[in-house]
């Protein structure tokens, strides 16, 4: 079976007391070590297609296996353990947490996970080398430029070795070239063998992928 594998997926909402299709026969596979863009505009369904794959919503209808789990009947504190361990999240405005160091944010869901310190100091300082920042470990993310803060936060998705990547418009808040270093290092990170979800609306970052899945009106139009 494919690491993500959604057949006939639907998601309602209630807008107005009417209900919106916000996905609306969803089926796709992405495999291991695959680099998949998901790309639509405003309002296409892309955010909620991205909720339901990182565990952060259920779907409605339909079939939704993770690593050969299926995730529409799972309980939200198995979902919560299913996200620290199979999903790392980057996301556009980084969400790290000002007051801690390059490294703590980093540590911060190995704790979470219960890992004993001397193993968390191994693989956060091993995620921050993946994205060149070892020698920026003890800088709070004011003391960073919005790339390398960009570059914390894929090592903190990283630092747990998760089977996936989901990142969503990680380049938004970039400017052009810092932009294209963060492409240039997810696609890095894919050459090593991590499965990558990008969800974004720019077509030119959608072409960093091997593989553009269209999403228009909550539908996979190709």
């Amino acid at each position: 079976m494919s690491l993500i594998h959604m057949e006939s997926v639907g998601k309602l909402y209630s807008v107005g007391g009417e209900a919106v299709k916000a996905l609306d026969d969803v089926s796709l596979d992405i495999e291991q070590g695959e680099f998949v863009a998901i790309m639509g505009p405003s309002g296409s369904g892309k955010s909620t297609l991205m909720n339901v794959l990182g565990c952060l919503d259920v779907s409605d209808i339909g079939v939704y296996a993770l690593d050969g789990q299926e995730i529409r009947s799972t309980r939200e504190n198995e979902l919560a353990e299913i996200r620290n361990r199979k999903i790392g999240f980057v996301f556009q405005s980084f969400n790290l947490l000002p007051r801690l160091s390059a490294y703590e944010n980093v540590e911060l869901p190995l704790i979470y996970r219960g890992i004993r310190r001397k193993e968390r100091e191994a693989l956060a300082d091993k995620a921050l080398a993946a994205v060149d920042l070892l020698n920026r470990k003890k800088h709070r993310p004011a003391q960073l430029s919005g790339g390398q803060q960009q570059r914390v936060a894929i090592a903190r998705a990283l630092a747990g070795d998760p089977p996936i990547l989901l990142a969503d418009e990680p380049t938004g808040s970039l400017d052009t070239n810092t932009g294209i270093e963060i492409l240039n290092l997810l696609k890095r990170l894919n050459g090593e063998g991590r499965t990558i979800v990008l969800i974004t609306h720019d077509l030119s970052v959608a072409q960093q992928a091997q593989r553009i899945i269209h999403i228009l009106d909550g539908k996979i139009v190709h």
